[in-house]
């Protein structure tokens, strides 16, 4: 079975997550608006329906971002596997997540994951500045996270590192982390 691996970061933050008012897809272009640096993100997911995704593209229009939000929908595994493995880090800012699987998989992939302080269960993973960036859940605070993560590589890929290194020391939980990756 092919897993998570870690690859050169390229210009992207990605953002994974079905297309919801819970993971906060809206937040996160919002915040896009407001970075000084040229940050790009590519969001991964499926949608309920297409009014959600309409919506979704009229306010990345709206907030003139459409140059720099790639909403790539749902892709086969192995491709999504490829996008985190080459992301400068992960975009998980949902409400009150429960576990979080997201998390583990960006951690799995060596990157940053950059939430927000109301994320749930997502916060028993990512420490702020140890192996990620918690961010408050409003627009200008997750535009400095991103634009602190785009402007520092060598920061993002360290915090990346740690963040690997902190789920395989909760090995309590790593054979189910691995099982459930692979299913």
């Amino acid at each position: 079975a092919a897993s998570h691996f870690c690859d050169d970061a390229e210009d992207y933050l990605l953002c994974p997550g079905r297309l919801s008012p819970l993971k906060r897809q809206n937040l996160v272009l919002r915040a896009l608006a407001l970075t000084s640096a040229p940050v790009r993100v590519r969001f991964l997911g499926g949608h309920d329906d297409e009014t959600s995704r309409d919506r979704f593209m009229a306010l990345a229009r709206g907030l003139g971002v459409t140059d720099r939000a790639e909403y790539l929908g749902r892709i086969p595994e192995s491709d999504v596997r490829t996008l985190y493995a080459r992301s400068l880090g992960v975009v998980f800012p949902p409400r009150l997540e429960d576990l979080g699987l997201v998390t583990q998989e960006a951690m799995l992939s060596s990157k940053p994951v950059i939430t927000c302080s109301d994320s749930g269960g997502v916060l028993e993973f990512v420490t702020d500045k140890e192996n990620g960036i918690v961010a408050a859940p409003e627009p200008a605070a997750l535009a400095e996270a991103l634009d602190r993560l785009w402007a520092d590589r060598a920061d993002a890929a360290s915090l990346g590192r740690r963040g690997f290194d902190r789920l395989r020391a909760m090995n309590l939980s790593w054979s189910q982390v691995v099982q459930r990756l692979l299913e």
